[in-house]
């Protein structure tokens, strides 16, 4: 068994990544059960350090760094923190001073290779010398008395390199310009070019002048300690983990952070649903967002740096291999899956290198595996996604696009990907079941149903729209069926040639299914008018129009609609009846009205009166995922009260076993008239 060098997890021998972070193995990582000398022994509960912390409990190991929770006490308060904890930088070590040697002056040198060009080794690439004269890269260690970076800074890049440096190099302001009117190659290559020609110019100064860097900055945390608590202080945005403070003692450096009961958003076998995966990479795209918009990239982007808050909000852990892409680390990090292939070929990296491992992070989200790229020395295949994962056409597409092993096969930006993934988390789907049953007491079924969807996916004018019809027909054997289902038809046939008429646009719901019903009250007074025996016939109605997220609901009688959001149930129609003027006058309770004697008179019905209107009404609504439509005739109201329908619409993942559930329900109750019902889902 071998260890993993950055989270410690233990693996056969010839693991080739470590199943928990996705760092490479070797036959070089420590062997499980031993420690590694460069991580500092940790210490006990109850061990003291400077500033008043004390140590809580050991959280955490890696091959180089313990994290604990500890706490300490200010202004008589105790607050909880937590501690990342390091070696401490070692101290040069004294050089005597010898007699010069005169020796003839050297050959003229050739001109040295670029350290940082094409042809270098991965594991050769070294980061730009440290400048004195200002430049834009972020310095080894920060000042430990530094104010809070302003909430000023724009996307320009500017807060970066005032938080950073006394003032921006003239080569940097000129890249700066030059990167908004490039293109991503271009801006790369401009800006190894001023790097290059900045370091030949403005050679460091040698050891002197970095001892006296770090003497002025206060405590000496080490290149990535000072490097996380410099940018720590740049971004400010909600989606990081910061430092608040870092300080060395007893030959150990420390980063302390305020303790937010962070969960750990670990790669694992158990995939996540494509809205929840979406709803996630969305976020974590905000985050890189921000961190490009300040002209750096993050570079660690994995499983193993992803955290969640108590409110399921991304947290990223890790800043410590952030750059910009004037610089090169000189320990670029390896997730195999996770890291963008121009990192391990050593060639030129920019931005899209972040926008690849958002990717492959979508990628692990939906399908609980990380991409199997190894070590992407050379290109690979195209990643499979079915068999056996089975992803939306469009999302699989965007995906693909972002892991692309050639980077300008990637989206461009950060933003666009984010804008495609916020179009797909924002599309609605929606599921239906409509059923109706004759009920325990009567002989035959008055009631009638309808659930159809117009559909057109089309480059040109696409549309979609889904109607739904729940009709309770009255006036007696062969006379209420009738009704109910003239009235089913002419709403039908109202709708669907406006919707033709319109190529599939609705501009207003609720208008539109206001006429179709008062549609179907003059098809029913026809039908009645020529056949006199049928008279005394007439039908309530109930509708629903949805043109995702848009969505309207209308009717007629005592026939309900109903909408659940989250766990909330509300009838979002009205009972056109007497017991629901009662109620309103105050006369009777909503309670008493389940009991009253004239329950079953209603005041309002298609085809009542042998002329006029019927009085239709209409509400308009806004569906989102998650949301429950519910249709019903009075036959499920009769006997199935809101908090029961509630329940029952809560516990059902499937809309067909909602309905079905809720007629039985129904049917427990009494069953003494026909039920119907639609219950429609949003997803």
């Amino acid at each position: 068994m071998i260890r993993c060098p950055e989270c410690g997890q233990e693996a056969p021998d010839d693991a080739k990544f470590c199943d928990r972070c996705g760092q490479g193995l070797s036959k070089a990582a420590a062997p499980a059960g031993q420690s590694s000398p460069t991580r500092p022994t940790p210490l006990s509960a109850g061990a003291s350090l400077k500033n008043g912390i004390e140590i809580a409990a050991l959280t955490s190991q890696t091959s180089i760094e313990n994290r604990y929770s500890a706490k300490r006490v200010r202004d008589g308060k105790t607050e909880s923190i937590v501690l990342r904890e390091r070696l401490g930088p070692q101290p040069a070590e004294a050089v005597v001073e010898e007699a010069p040697v005169v020796e003839p002056p050297p050959p003229a040198p050739a001109p040295a290779e670029d350290p940082n060009g094409p042809s270098a080794k991965t594991a050769e690439l070294k980061p730009p010398a440290a400048q004195t004269n200002g430049t834009a890269s972020i310095p080894a260690q920060p000042k430990a008395s530094s104010a809070p970076a302003s909430s000023s800074a724009d996307s320009s890049g500017e807060g970066v390199q005032s938080a950073v440096a006394a003032a921006a190099s003239p080569t940097a302001d000129a890249l700066e310009e030059a990167a908004e009117n490039a293109s991503p190659d271009e801006e790369s290559e401009a800006a190894e070019a001023a790097v290059v020609a900045e370091t030949q110019n403005n050679p460091a100064s040698g050891d002197g002048a970095d001892q006296d860097e770090a003497s002025a900055f206060g405590d000496d945390l080490g290149e990535v300690f000072g490097r996380v608590l410099a940018l720590s202080q740049i971004i400010s945005h909600p989606a990081f983990q910061r430092a608040t403070e870092g300080f060395a003692h007893n030959g150990r450096v420390y980063l302390v952070f305020a303790n937010e009961e962070l969960k750990p958003l670990r790669r694992g076998s158990q995939k996540m649903s494509e809205p929840e995966a979406i709803a996630f990479a969305v976020q974590i795209c905000q985050a890189i967002s921000f961190v490009h918009r300040k002209a750096l990239r993050l570079n660690d982007i994995c499983p193993e740096s992803i955290a969640v808050t108590k409110d399921g909000r991304i947290k990223l852990t890790g800043l410590d291999y952030v750059s910009n892409d004037n610089e090169l680390q000189s320990e670029p990090i390896f997730n195999d899956g996770y890291t963008a292939p121009e990192i391990y070929r050593g060639k030129k990296v920019d931005k899209r290198a972040d926008i690849f491992s958002a990717g492959a992070i979508l990628y692990t989200w939906l399908t609980g595996a990380r991409i199997p790229s190894e070590s992407w020395r050379e290109e690979a295949g195209p990643v499979q996604f079915y068999p056996p994962h089975v992803v939306t056409p469009r999302l699989e597409n965007a995906i693909r696009r972002a892991i692309a092993f050639n980077p300008r096969d990637r989206w461009p930006t950060i933003d666009e990907f984010k804008a495609e993934l916020i179009a797909l988390g924002g599309a609605v789907r929606l599921r239906a079941a409509a059923m109706t049953d004759v009920g325990r007491v009567r002989e035959h079924n008055e009631d009638s149903v309808l659930a159809v969807e117009y559909m057109r996916d089309s480059m040109v004018e696409p549309a979609q729209s889904h109607l739904y019809v729940v009709a309770d027909g009255m006036g007696g054997a062969e006379a209420g069926e009738v009704a109910s289902a003239i009235a089913v038809q002419s709403i039908r046939s109202y709708i669907e040639a406006r919707l033709d008429a319109a190529a599939g646009e609705v501009k207003n719901g609720a208008e539109l299914l206001t006429g179709a019903l008062e549609e179907a009250n003059t098809k029913i007074i026809e039908y009645v008018a020529s056949h006199p025996e049928s008279r005394g016939m007439g039908s309530t109605g109930v509708c629903a129009l949805v043109t995702p997220t848009d969505a309207a609901v209308a009717w007629v009688g005592d026939s309900r609609g109903y909408l659940m959001e989250g766990a909330a149930l509300r009838q979002v129609t009205k009972d056109h009846s007497l017991v629901q003027r009662l109620i309103e006058i105050g006369q009777i309770t909503a309670e008493e009205a389940h009991t009253h004697e004239h329950k079953n008179v209603i005041t309002r019905s298609l085809g009542a009166r042998q002329s006029g209107p019927a009085g239709a009404e209409a509400i308009a609504l806004k569906l989102k995922r998650g949301d429950k439509l519910m249709l019903c005739s009075d036959g499920l109201t009769a006997h199935v009260m809101d908090p029961e329908i509630r329940e029952i619409l809560g516990r059902n993942a499937d809309p067909f076993d909602a309905a079905r559930e809720l007629i039985v329900a129904a049917n427990a109750g009494g069953g003494t008239d026909n039920i119907s019902v639609i219950v429609v889902y949003a997803s």
